[in-house]
């Protein structure tokens, strides 16, 4: 072999040999760009799904919030609670109504009272 060919086959040698390393530092860069951009879509995924759950928690507290609300508005609500809240008071349909006869003012009990003013 001459001189010129061990060269030209050194140098075809070395250019195969860079393009195999360009091209495995091409591959492991895209391998290390996907690990990344993996890990990135577990964590957004991760996070996503916290969100939706406080979304649902804030969802079944407004619908909570909603029906109080109506509860509170609706007529024969306000009337059970109104009975709930017993005072004591006595309704005028449960009371005997009872004419009393009517109450005999003495004129002279009225001009003393007018006196001692």
């Amino acid at each position: 072999m001459s001189r010129n060919q061990i060269r030209r086959t050194n140098r075809v040698g070395d250019t195969r040999l860079v393009l195999m390393l360009l091209g495995a530092g091409v591959l492991t860069m895209l391998a290390v760009i996907f690990a990344l951009l993996h890990v990135t879509n577990i964590r957004a995924a991760t996070e996503l799904k916290k969100m939706e759950s406080a979304h649902a928690r804030l969802d079944d507290l407004v619908k909570s919030a909603r029906l109080q609300a109506e509860k509170l508005r609706s007529p024969r609500h306000l009337s059970e609670r109104s009975a709930a809240m017993n005072l004591g008071l006595v309704s005028v349909s449960q009371l005997e109504v009872v004419e009393a006869p009517p109450r005999r003012l003495s004129p002279t009990t009225d001009l003393a009272r007018e006196a001692s003013r």
